[in-house]
């Protein structure tokens, strides 16, 4: 009996690593195309464009150019069509010569031509297959989404790679919004009435074709019907309480052809809906530290007065910002990209229940008011102006 239970721990012995020496199912990167950009337009003949920016490793250039090269650009570009997405992916490998590897893609940027026709259907697949990150951040662009594969990069090997940091570091400035895959698929759930996408684009004052992050793209549903520039896209950002740093310009007290630079430091925004006399309001509350970070004027800033007066400016500039995208929501776009309905519905569920087939037409009635409250916490080393 001892020696059977031997042989037995001896056969199990010599089995096991043999089980767990490796991955099965592995698939070697050799041999394959590592994608870090994608572009979907829309093309000739009703079809998709699919374009995919290429990183080029030492083994594609080896077999392209029979050695590497330092002058190689570090990517190439590469374009299919088909009548799905995923249709002319396929098609794009009888061009490429490998199979596309998709799990080191940093975004998917969309034209604008498909962005106004409704982007869910050119994003059902990445939200379906397994080898697409949720993480994936979702762009669009004014033009072609192409012509964004081709832009230069600046600081990095590859523009995918300087893209993400752009967008990793978007709360800096607050002007632009940064979304992934899982946040839009999120926003445009269920009966959400729209989103609100970051939107990239060339830079027209570099002639080197250059990235931009330029404001932020509105959608009602799906579908693309408007932009909002930078100052808007912090507005809407104060709204959503997801503004964590910053610049805010405005003129010096007395001398209008200054200027004073104040610095966010803390940022809280909230939405308080209430129904009186069968009318809905909303009050926008936002709390704000700064510090002053710069001033062109002589004015001494520190004094108490002064102070007070800087405070009530601050206040001015942040409250305006709130109300132009407000009245853009409301009057332009009609479209309740603010979450005022969210609000509603959490607070009043069973009034939300009433009104909520017909809230596109209740949004743009509703009242808002704005309440900012500015705290500045310094105003830096120098206590007087020089």
């Amino acid at each position: 009996m001892r020696k059977g239970k031997r042989v037995i721990y001896t056969l199990l012995i010599l089995v096991i690593p043999l089980l767990i020496s490796g991955c099965w199912d592995r698939k070697e990167l050799e041999g394959r195309a590592i994608v870090t950009l994608i572009a979907i337009d829309k093309g000739e003949n009703n079809q998709i464009k699919f374009s995919v920016q290429i990183a080029r490793t030492s083994d594609s250039q080896a077999s392209s150019n029979g050695g590497s090269s330092g002058g190689e650009k570090s990517s190439i570009i590469m374009s299919g069509t088909g009548d799905t997405v995923f249709d002319a992916i396929r098609n794009l490998i009888l061009k490429a010569g490998r199979k596309l590897y998709y799990p080191h893609n940093t975004a998917i940027i969309l034209g604008n031509d498909i962005a106004r026709e409704g982007i869910l259907p050119e994003l059902d697949l990445f939200n379906r297959d397994a080898e697409m990150r949720p993480l994936t951040w979702i762009l669009v662009t004014p033009g072609q989404a192409a012509d964004i594969l081709e832009a230069q990069s600046t600081l990095e090997s590859l523009s995918a790679k300087q893209l993400d940091m752009m967008l990793t570091d978007f709360g800096a400035s607050s002007k632009t919004v940064a979304t992934n895959l899982l946040d839009t698929m999120k926003q445009l759930a269920y009966d959400s009435p729209g989103a609100v996408l970051s939107n990239i684009e060339l830079d027209p004052s570099n002639p080197k074709k250059t990235l931009l992050l330029n404001g932020a793209a509105v959608f009602r549903r799906d579908k693309l019907i408007g932009r909002l520039d930078p100052l808007e896209t912090r507005g809407y950002l104060w709204v959503k309480d997801k503004v964590n740093a910053g610049i805010i310009t405005f003129p010096c007290p007395g001398e209008e052809t200054k200027k004073i630079s104040m610095e966010i430091k803390k940022a809280k925004g909230k939405i308080e809906p209430d129904i009186s006399e069968g009318k809905f309001n909303f009050t926008i509350t936002v709390n704000v530290v700064s510090r002053l970070a710069e001033q062109e004027c002589l004015t001494d800033l520190g004094n108490p007065e002064e102070l007070m007066k800087l405070k009530k400016s601050q206040n001015e500039v942040i409250e305006k910002e709130i109300r132009n995208i407000v009245d853009k929501a409301q009057d332009k776009y009609g479209t309740d990209i603010l979450g005022f309905g969210t609000e509603l519905s959490r607070k009043f569920p069973q009034e939300w229940q009433k009104i909520k087939d017909n809230w596109t037409e209740e949004f743009p009635k509703a009242e808002v008011n704005i309440v900012v409250n500015s705290k500045i916490s310094d105003i830096g080393l120098v206590k007087k102006p020089l």
